[in-house]
């Protein structure tokens, strides 16, 4: 009998043990190597390619490691969409997709596992896995292939765009799926068109971590292709929190194997607004816009931008700055009386996009109370380019850039310049009310050591001077020097050629990790000839694109109204430039891709 209670007893215990296992937190394992690889599917109970597939979709994904156990909204995707939901639960390393309503007979349906699939250690998938598989006795054989220009944020944080193509024509009058999305105004018959800020994709696919990837099992058509940042997972564009970008359009797919190329950009339609004006000091006034504003000469004007009492008297302000890293703008003003309720107006401004400040929205209300001097923040320089940092790389002929966290005037600072130990004369040029640009006279040259101070009173004696070392470096050497000539394909007088400069560093754990630097740029002559002169030698980046509205920049695309992004390429390698002045863009890169 005892020992019957015994063994109960150890039953119960093991029951308990059991329990309290299977409720606990899943967490990697401590001690060790770090796990940076990410995880790998090594098996399926779909075959891929395979036809004729039970119409109640239902199969297992074996991975190679376990992974999270609560994958989020959207992490794996299909395409054609389906009637009902589509539904994915993880338990240890195998992940479980099946659909809670049967699939449509005679269809091809692309898998998309995206890297929102992560393991343990939070390693998302290398790239976007597929399987492709058909309820019918034929598999739809078209594919195309895609590649995003993957900015470097994305490519650090390891944020990949989805690649959605929307059906445009009569055809769109047979997809079930677009019933909840149509315009109830208008017919089926003339909704030929999608409105991809609204409906889903009729296919799906994720970027690799290279910006590259391919959809198969599309049908022959003509499409309306657009990448985004799916940040929600929700797989619908939400253009005033998503960056996008749209291929040339109509896409039309057939048997001609093409290539789709997409850059990112923020594509989002709404007016700009004045949010907010907060005060800073007894001068300088905050004013928050919606997006970052373009400081063009309309802005400038000084009876743009006013405040106002009750009793209608206006004051005008007199100088005005951005900061580093700051998307807001600080207008300079004096006149402002103290405890006094002011409403700040706008009567324009626009931003790099060429959004328009909504006049509907373009004031804000604030109180300025005049703040006692003593707490008051001293004025201080708030960053200096180059830094100390740069040591040894700065380019001849370039100024050095002070900011500075207050209103300044250049004509009540002094500094003095040594190049090589020397003295020499200084130029003092000020940009608007917070940033300096100083240079010497005769400009930088190359393999000079320099050294910019400010010249103080001294805090003893009133009558003597003392100098402040602000910064010191060395420009670069003669040796390091480089240019760069060459011809694009398919180039004209509208492209434009861009280089950024590539380094690898070393993380803490030993990863290697590439970070970009500065950029340069160049126009081609109408023949699709550039030439660059005045680069460090080393490895960079190579993209050009067309210029299309002359903005200098590469366009994504728009929204509303609809338009293609501007075309762009970038050859897969990186170009090592050395020094010298005789390089030659098609001695260093083959097969450039053409515009």
């Amino acid at each position: 009998m005892a020992k019957k209670i015994k063994i109960l007893k150890i039953l119960l215990i093991l029951g308990i043990l059991v329990q309290t296992f299977s409720c606990a937190t899943v967490v990697p394992p401590s001690g060790g190597p770090e796990d940076n690889l990410p995880p790998r599917v090594s098996g399926t109970t779909l075959v891929p390619n395979s036809i004729n597939q039970n119409v109640n979709l239902d199969l297992t994904l074996q991975f190679d490691e376990w992974i999270i156990q609560k994958p989020p909204s959207g992490a794996v995707a299909i395409s054609p969409p389906i009637s009902g939901r589509l539904l994915v639960k993880a338990k240890g390393d195998k992940l479980r997709i099946y659909s809670s309503e049967p699939l449509d007979s005679n269809t091809t349906y692309t898998l998309t596992v995206t890297n929102a699939i992560k393991d343990l250690r939070n390693n998302p998938l290398e790239k976007p896995f597929q399987i492709l598989f058909s309820t019918g006795d034929i598999l739809d054989s078209l594919q195309t292939d895609f590649s995003v220009l993957l900015q470097d944020s994305l490519t650090r944080k390891k944020k990949f765009p989805v690649v959605a193509f929307y059906p445009i024509g009569e055809v769109r009058a047979n997809k079930r799926y677009l019933e909840k999305f149509r315009d109830s105004t208008l017919a089926a018959e003339a909704d030929t068109f999608p409105n991809i800020t609204r409906e889903i994709p009729l296919y799906i696919s994720q970027a690799d971590s290279l910006g590259k990837g391919t959809l198969q099992g599309m049908q022959a058509g003509s499409y309306l292709a657009v990448a985004f940042l799916d940040e929600n997972n929700n797989q619908r564009l939400d253009a005033g929190s998503e960056i996008a970008g749209i291929a040339a359009f109509p896409f039309e797919l057939n048997e001609e194997k093409k290539q789709l190329l997409f850059s990112l950009g923020d594509l989002d339609t709404s007016s700009m607004t004045l949010d907010a004006v907060t005060q800073r000091g007894n001068r300088e006034i905050e004013f928050s816009f919606s997006q970052s504003i373009v400081l063009d000469s309309m802005f400038l004007q000084k009876n743009n931008c006013f405040f106002t009492t009750i009793m209608k008297d206006t004051v005008f302000y007199s100088d005005l700055y951005t900061e580093p890293n700051n998307k807001n703008t600080v207008l300079v003003t004096d006149g402002l009386k103290n405890d006094t309720l002011y409403t700040a107006t706008c009567l324009y401004a626009r931003d790099s996009l060429g959004r328009m400040l909504d006049t509907t929205r373009n004031t804000a209300k604030f109180r300025f109370k005049r703040i006692p001097d003593k707490e008051i923040t001293p004025t201080v320089i708030s960053k200096i380019e180059p830094s100390s940092r740069a040591t040894s790389d700065f380019l001849p002929g370039q100024p050095i850039k002070l900011y500075f966290n207050r209103p300044v005037s250049a004509d009540t600072i002094k500094f003095r310049i040594y190049v090589n130990e020397d003295s020499v004369n200084v130029e003092v040029k000020q940009l608007d009310a917070v940033h300096l640009e100083i240079s010497s006279n005769p400009p930088f040259g190359t393999d000079a050591k320099i050294k910019l101070a400010q010249v103080e009173k001294d805090t003893i004696v009133d009558t003597l001077f003392r100098e402040k070392v602000l910064v010191q470096f060395s420009t670069i050497s003669k040796l390091r020097l480089a240019s760069l000539k060459g011809k694009i394909p398919g180039g004209d007088a509208q492209t434009i050629v861009v280089l950024q400069e590539t380094t690898i560093d070393k993380a803490r754990r030993g990863a290697a990790i590439r970070t970009l630097g500065r950029e340069f740029s160049a126009k081609c002559n109408e023949a699709g000839d550039f030439e660059m002169e005045g680069l460090p030698a080393g490895t960079y980046k190579l993209m050009y694109f067309k210029d299309l509205n002359g903005d200098g920049r590469l366009n994504s695309g728009s929204v509303w109204p609809l338009s293609a992004g501007e075309p762009w390429a970038a050859p897969e390698d990186e170009l090592i430039l050395p020094s010298g002045d005789d390089n030659f863009l098609k001695e260093l890169l083959k097969d450039l891709p053409s515009l």
